[in-house]
């Protein structure tokens, strides 16, 4: 304990160094409360919520060699309270563990604490805030990641609204007024069926994995087609996709969204000519042409274990629900949290080509295609929700190859 008092004697001395405070000048008063929320979020969220993953800036070399913060490796504690208040799949030991590294760093945190304080300090509050937050709050670590996905949010909330009001006067505007429709008969018996199955261990057991979807980045339990990672960029990463079949069905406006994923996942689960029901898979894929805006597409991935089965995959009885192969190819993936709008998928594709053009190395194979790949059911939070635009690319050949 006199060791703490000690070092939080020091820290709290560093604020009132001229390095620290001369810029504030007159108004030093109104500047340490722009300072605070920092400080204060740092308190309860950095310590309370970050594991701030793999990168953080705290306190590297000695205080008086260094004019701005460091980057360094994350300390236990931070991923410590991570596991502890923000990993839904932690163990209720992995929780208790994570919450005793923190107990046991009081003086760290106090230190990262006041390395951001101090950034803000000397920079003020625009300029430090970018480094106060990787401060407390570093890349790559779930407390970042539901910031960043709850800023997204905030910015695509407003977008999916005007877009569900404009899809809403749509529908009411076309369609015609209809009688209700008779009510049937309760089955008894098929409700006791039903009851009986629901609270069955091995459903139970499905719906809490389920429901602990509702907090999970990637789902648990649902296939995806393979790949391997062949390198990465700023902001993206290629991966090299090996062949795999989808259904798809096109789509002639965004208001199809919800029939396409209706016919697509009837079909999935038994909507098909030997009625057989197969397994849901990630992601769901829409795909997209600059060219021809009203060529949209929307596919599903078919589970690997149908394909190996000696009939093949059944023949859909909706007309409008397509088998296709994809072959092998190569694909330029970026990630962004929050709700895919439409305009949020139009930034997001922006930014991934800007950052391809910027890389040199791989081009777009077809100028104008890119896809949004979609992970998450429709429960989890939004701000948790993955997202990937992905673009078809080649390597492109330098000069000295081509010599």
């Amino acid at each position: 304990q006199g060791g703490l008092q000690v070092r939080m004697q020091q820290q709290v001395r560093l604020f009132g160094q001229p390095r620290a405070m001369g810029r504030l000048g007159k108004n030093r008063g109104t500047a340490l409360v722009r300072v605070m929320p920092v400080m204060v979020a740092g308190a309860i969220c950095g310590s309370a919520l970050s594991r701030i993953g793999d990168f953080t800036f705290v306190a590297c070399t000695p205080l008086r060699m260094r004019s701005r913060v460091v980057a360094c490796a994350a300390k236990g504690w931070q991923q410590g309270l991570d596991k502890a208040l923000l990993d839904v799949d932690a163990t209720l030991q992995e929780r208790f563990e994570g919450l005793a590294d923190a107990i046991r760093s009081p003086g760290e945190i106090a230190q990262t604490l006041a390395e951001a304080a101090q950034v803000i300090a000397e920079k003020g509050v625009g300029k430090g805030y970018p480094a106060a937050l990787d401060a407390l709050f570093p890349q790559g670590t779930l407390a970042r990641s539901d910031l960043e996905g709850l800023a997204a949010v905030t910015r695509q909330g407003p977008e999916l609204l005007e877009g569900l009001q404009r899809s809403s006067s749509t529908r009411s505007s076309a369609s015609a007024p209809s009688s209700a429709p008779t009510a049937k008969a309760p089955d008894l018996k098929a409700f006791t069926d039903a009851l009986s199955k629901l609270l069955s261990p091995d459903t139970v057991k499905a719906t809490t994995d389920e429901l602990a979807n509702i907090f999970r980045k990637t789902p648990r339990g649902l296939e995806e087609p393979r790949f391997e990672v062949n390198g990465t960029g700023k902001g993206f990463e290629i991966r090299r996709y090996a062949p795999f079949t989808v259904a798809t069905r096109r789509m002639a406006a965004e208001k199809q969204d919800g029939e396409g994923f209706g016919a697509l996942a009837g079909y999935l689960f038994g909507d098909n000519e030997e009625k057989r029901a197969m397994k849901m898979t990630m992601p769901v894929e829409i795909g997209y042409d600059a060219n021809t805006p009203e060529a949209r597409k929307m596919a599903f991935v078919m589970p690997s274990d149908e394909a190996m089965a000696a009939k093949g995959f059944p023949q859909p009885r909706d007309p409008t629900v397509e088998l296709s192969e994809v072959p092998e190819r190569l694909v330029a993936v970026h990630e962004f949290p929050g709700i895919a709008t439409s305009l949020e998928v139009e930034r997001q594709s922006e930014k991934l080509l800007r950052a391809l053009e910027e890389d040199g190395r791989y081009a777009a194979e077809v100028a104008g295609q890119y896809s949004v790949l979609q992970y998450n059911p429709p429960y989890t939070l939004p701000w948790r929700r993955r997202n990937e635009i992905a673009i078809v690319v080649a390597a492109k050949i330098s000069d000295d190859a081509e010599a």
